[in-house]
């Protein structure tokens, strides 16, 4: 690899350290760490909700939503998910999740295809 290659992949690749990133709120209760967003409306990100968070509303998607429960539970009416869990929401699903004992979980927001 020639050091113009190398500096060519350097500017494709970016490294994140999600400790030293602070936590935004969100609602009481909750809050997040944006790793990626972009034009078209796509968001990575880390979630955080504390002990008893519930949701206040119901989730409609109308776009994929890809979670990976990263630690403590994530519950919805389907089911209580722990960690390492993979939650895959697809358009025209809903739910009102919430936590009994706190959670993380990387979630994946793709919006619907521009047409």
């Amino acid at each position: 690899m020639t050091p113009a290659d190398a500096e060519v992949l350097q500017d494709l690749i970016t490294y994140l350290d999600t400790d030293a990133m602070a936590w935004e709120p969100l609602i009481a209760g909750a809050r997040r760490k944006t790793l990626h967003s972009s034009e078209s409306g796509r968001r990575i990100q880390l979630v955080q909700w504390d002990a008893g968070f519930a949701l206040p509303y119901r989730e409609e998607h109308g776009h994929d939503e890809f979670l990976l429960i990263v630690e403590g539970d994530f519950v919805d009416q389907n089911r209580s998910c722990g960690p390492g869990t993979f939650v895959h929401n697809r358009p025209g699903s809903w739910h009102q999740p919430h936590t009994t004992t706190g959670c993380i979980f990387l979630a994946v927001i793709c919006p619907p295809a521009e047409r």
